[in-house]
């Protein structure tokens, strides 16, 4: 009986680990390293987003450097989403690829700053 039991389990964990997982089936994943690099005179946060979700969130120094990477499904074209904040608040939303480095701006205007990035 106990032989008999055995090789059932056997059969069952067989059977379900034969195929993937549905989670597993779906568009390849892929790693994207990036260097994002702040070009305004004060400091800057924000996040480096994949379709897939994965992000990478930073606080830039005035004209500091870093570079990550992410593991995950890329936007269309090969982007990731960039999003300058504030207090988590969006003030900068675009997409851009990650084969140069993404340089951050703000830029003074009459009421408060403008913030930009070199998105392509």
């Amino acid at each position: 009986m106990t032989r008999a039991l055995l090789l059932i389990g056997s059969l069952l964990l067989a059977t379900f680990t034969a195929f993937p997982a549905e989670a597993q089936i779906g568009p390849a994943t892929r790693g994207a390293c990036f260097l994002v690099r702040n070009m305004a005179g004060f400091s800057l946060a924000g996040r480096v987003v994949m379709k897939s979700r994965e992000r990478y969130t930073f606080v830039l120094q005035k004209g500091q450097s870093r570079r990550a990477c992410l593991e995950g499904e890329m936007h269309p074209g090969d982007k990731v989403e960039l999003v300058i904040t504030v207090f988590a608040i969006p003030l900068f939303v675009c997409y851009t690829k990650v084969d140069q480095p993404i340089q951050l701006y703000a830029v003074r205007q009459e009421e408060g700053y403008k913030y930009y990035a070199d998105c392509r």
